[in-house]
């Protein structure tokens, strides 16, 4: 039998399938496993991680010359405090730089990072970050050895006070690596291999960008959307609107929701330490099974929370009780509690569940509840605006409020901040039948509006627009009756079809 180490623990077995039955894992996801070292790790690192009393900047070494050796070498005497600050660059220092002197201008662009010598005095040397395109004498023949990649708002919020703190290298471990990744559980094994099936996230910030992050990872899952050398992203809840939160470095490992610009929604888990930016909110931080991260450019990855998400919508009462007592919460109970769902929790979030030790659950019975089939695949910008409208992309039950009920349509009222982009996709054309879920789209000056027909009609939509106004995204499937009974100013509850 062979003997490896999986997830920290020494098993023994013949085939992936083996060593991983007691282990956590979710079908279809990578797994990552490291044979051993292929060649020795890069002696020369490329990139430095700079600390500054503002935030983190990281430059990247782009230039072989004596001046970018100096500084691999002694990166470690530039820990300086900000000598000066002006509209052309940023200095700190000073140390003794032992090299040529030269007088020679040299042309530089914004970012370039470079080492000066001030006064042509050799204990007069500076690591100088260049923040306008021009000609300088920095008193070397070669001054420049690099570039800012990142961190540049940090350079431009330095003032004096200010100060480096430390320098480390950024080493480029991944190539050293000998590895694979698969999710052929009848790979064969080889002594001595480690493998990774899960990694844990640990949450811990602003209660309402966790819980997006929770209800993304719910399911054990994170989706590898975006990859690249610094991160991999989910972009499964692109476009939710978040609550900004804590602005702190994004050190590796660290779990960041974007807050707002294109990608709003987006989690990353960095590879690399980047400083702190306004955009992104940290929400937690890998604790375990970083390797997965590191390794998998594409794929599903198997992921364990902690906390586990709280959300009791969507279950049964007896569920939810039997969820919430394992964490000693208290639980008030309130509506319908025989046959019932619960459709309302308060409060919402995991992180002020877990720190009130309370929460007030509201049931309704199920057949009360509309459950809906949606046609993502024929209408999937229509659908996903109508999941955002009534909830359903973090929930399992949605809500929607009615806004116009007559004796054949009912109408729902829709979200103007969402309905932007809704161009017409599968409009209907001959006729729509009864319980039918349509929406107006950009054709029609009331965009965004939600409704249902309670009989087929051959001329107008479900939201009472003709036809070419009229995205149709899904169909009511049980309970569909139960909307005739609805008054104007109620909530309907949604479930999607399993």
């Amino acid at each position: 039998m062979t003997k490896v180490i999986v997830n920290g623990k020494e098993k023994v077995g013949n085939t992936l399938k083996d060593v991983i039955k007691d282990e956590y894992y979710k079908k279809g996801a990578n797994i990552v496993i490291i044979k051993g070292v292929k060649k020795e790790a890069e002696k020369i690192p490329k990139k430095f991680l700079i600390k500054t009393t503002k935030g983190n900047i990281t430059i990247a070494i782009t230039e072989n010359n004596e001046t970018a050796k100096f500084f691999i070498n002694n990166y470690k005497n530039f820990v300086k405090k900000l000598r000066w600050v002006s509209g052309i660059d940023v200095a700190f220092g000073s140390t003794r730089i032992d090299l040529e002197i030269s007088t020679e201008p040299k042309e530089f662009k914004k970012w370039d990072v470079v080492l000066s010598i001030s006064g042509l005095d050799k204990d007069e040397g500076h690591l100088v970050f260049v923040k306008r395109k021009g000609e300088a004498i920095y008193g070397l023949k070669e001054p420049k050895i690099g570039i800012v990649v990142g961190g540049k708002w940090v350079i431009d919020k330095l003032n004096i006070g200010d100060e480096i703190i430390d320098i480390e290298p950024i080493r480029e471990e991944k190539e050293a690596v000998d590895y694979f990744v698969t999710t052929d559980l009848n790979t064969k094994l080889e002594d001595g291999w480690k493998i990774y099936t899960y990694f844990t996230a640990e949450f811990d910030g602003t209660p309402s960008a966790v819980e997006h992050c929770l209800a993304l990872m719910e399911d054990g899952i994170f989706e590898i959307s975006e990859n690249t050398k610094t991160y991999i992203a989910d972009c499964r809840l692109q476009t939710l609107k978040i609550e900004e939160g804590s602005l702190i470095d994004r050190d590796r490992g660290t779990i960041t929701v974007r807050n707002y610009g294109v990608g709003e929604g987006k989690v990353y888990i960095y590879k690399e330490s980047r400083s702190s930016s306004l955009s992104h909110t940290v929400v937690g931080k890998v604790k375990e099974g970083i390797e997965l991260i590191d390794f998998s450019d594409s794929g599903i990855l198997s992921v364990k929370t902690v906390p586990e998400r709280l959300c009791a919508i969507g279950l049964t009462i007896d569920e939810a009780e039997e969820l919430l007592k394992k964490y000693n919460i208290e639980v008030e109970k309130e509506g319908d509690l025989e046959n019932a769902i619960v459709v309302e929790q308060e409060p919402e979030y995991t992180l002020d569940v877990l720190k009130k030790k309370k929460v007030k659950i509201t049931g309704l019975n199920k057949n009360k509840i509309v459950v809906i089939e949606l046609f993502e695949d024929k209408a999937p910008i229509t659908t996903w605006y109508f999941r955002k409208t009534t909830g359903l992309t973090t929930k399992r039950v949605g809500k929607l409020h009615v806004y116009f009920k007559h004796k054949d349509v009912i109408m729902f009222k829709g979200n103007p901040d969402y309905a932007k982009g809704l161009l017409p996709e599968n409009t209907p054309k001959e006729k729509v039948e009864k319980y039918y879920i349509g929406v107006s789209n950009m054709v029609s000056r009331y965009k965004g509006m939600i409704g249902v027909r309670f009989k087929d009609s051959d001329k107008f939509g479900p939201t009472g627009e003709s036809f070419e106004k009229t995205n149709i995204i899904g169909r009511i499937v049980e309970n569909a009756e139960y909307l005739k009974n609805v008054k104007h100013g109620e909530d309907v509850y949604i479930l999607l079809k399993k």
